[in-house]
């Protein structure tokens, strides 16, 4: 090897050397390992838990409460009824009818204070009622929305103004069929418990759409869907239910089962009767048949329209004053009877007044026989008998014992029997096959 190489070899080792060497010397001195800080203890995980969580719920609040701002343009207060209303449709609200006498005009709260508003529609046997309201741009309908497209454990917002604008946010469950006075209806089941304090209340989605509306079904409250508020509030404007908001009775045309038991080819069935409307008050019984109105023979419900409008005048024949009235003709227990049933429904208060009872109406505690309960599948079942009614009379005739009513209800009997009972504040007429 050259000596210039060796003498380049050896140039580069003391180079290295010198290197390392100088590394060993400038490499600073080991740190003392510090101590880490203590984990936190099990409160104070605790309490970082429950603030990500008030956190997570103020921030939920504020949500819902930005929905129920918007929803609440269509939820309406009606102070004077103590309940809240949904704006239907132009010109119409929809709030639930807790009353069996429907207020003929009522308060609606607005911007400028409280604004009276008729009812439109209603009858004592159904649970909405409906008022019109100025068609203003204060008055915003509901968009709706069919719950089928709603997925269990969705949220939902019930929207209510009963005293003040409030919401109650709530999970979505399942869909419950239920029986509101003999129809079926769709209750919408949620994590919320319903009161009375949500009557009339809205539910929507959260994007406002209106998915139900709390109405009354017998003693509890439920939210029943949008679509089955419609089909009520399109039957409370027909003519039976404005007959039965009227005068306090309902009435449908006899069936054959009806006619062959009662041998009464046509006319109208007296369905229900309720206790002390205008009804009750001339005499009109659950089982009567109406044949005619002032001798003109009635075949449909919707003839009965003069008595809504009242374009039919007579008189009094008791003491020659002029009365608005209609004569109704009658069939009761094979008997033809004339009624006169006044035009105005106020006039059964100067009627009843005049009565022996001085118009005081006291409970008889022994008036009729209890249902306590009826067997799934029986006649009886299907042909609407519910626990709790009264059995006031068989064939138009007041039994005088209870073996005579089970004789006479035996299921060994070859022919129907028309039973009258009484169910909470009406009376109402069954044909038992």
């Amino acid at each position: 090897m050259p000596p210039e190489n060796r003498r380049y070899i050896v140039t580069l080792a003391v180079a290295a050397a010198a290197i390392l060497v100088l590394g060993v010397l400038l490499r600073p001195a080991p740190v003392a390992d510090e101590p880490l800080p203590p984990p936190p203890s099990q409160a104070e995980l605790s309490r970082l838990t429950r603030l990500t969580q008030r956190r997570s719920l103020e921030a939920m609040k504020d949500y819902f409460s930005a929905v129920a701002t918007d929803a609440d343009r269509s939820v309406v207060r009606l102070r004077m009824l103590g309940r809240s209303g949904v704006v239907w449709a132009p010109g119409q609200v929809v709030t639930a009818r807790l009353e069996q006498r429907f207020p003929p005009t009522t308060t609606v709260s607005g911007d400028e204070g409280e604004l009276g508003v008729p009812l439109a529609a209603g009858a004592p046997h159904l649970p909405v009622a409906l008022l019109d309201v100025p068609e203003t741009g204060e008055f915003v309908p509901v968009r709706r929305r069919p719950i089928e497209n709603l997925d269990p454990g969705a949220w939902t917002v019930f929207v209510t103004d009963r005293h003040g604008a409030g919401f109650s946010p709530a999970t979505y469950v399942e869909i419950a069929e239920v029986q509101c006075e003999g129809r079926r209806v769709r209750d919408v089941v949620t994590s919320v418990a319903l009161g009375p304090e949500l009557a009339g209340a809205g539910l929507f989605d959260l994007d406002n759409n209106l998915l139900a509306v709390v109405l009354p079904c017998g003693p509890r409250f439920v939210a029943v869907t949008a679509e089955d508020v419609a089909a009520l509030a399109e039957e409370a404007a027909t003519v039976r239910s404005r007959i039965a908001q009227r005068y306090g009775m309902t009435l449908d045309a006899v069936t054959s089962e009806e006619t062959g038991h009662l041998g009464v080819p046509f006319g109208l069935f007296v369905r229900d009767v309720w206790n002390g409307e205008l009804a009750d008050v001339i005499g009109l019984r659950p089982g009567d048949v109406v044949i005619s109105i002032n001798a003109e023979l009635i075949l449909e419900v919707d003839q009965l329209a003069p008595l809504i409008d009242g374009s039919t005048r007579g008189a009094d024949p008791a003491d020659g004053d002029e009365l608005e009235f209609f004569e109704l003709g009658v069939v009761r227990d094979g008997d033809t009877l004339v009624l006169n049933l006044p035009m105005d429904p106020l006039a059964f208060v100067a009627l009843d007044a005049a009565g022996p009872d001085g118009g005081l109406v006291w409970d008889d505690p022994g008036r009729g026989y209890r249902l306590d309960d009826v067997r799934p599948g029986t006649a009886a079942a299907r042909a609407g008998l519910r626990p709790g009614d009264r059995l006031l009379r068989i064939d138009g005739a007041v039994p005088d014992t209870l073996d005579a009513v089970r004789d006479a209800l035996s299921a060994d009997r070859d022919t129907p029997v028309l039973l009258e009972l009484e169910r909470g504040a009406r009376r109402t007429a069954v044909l038992l096959p």
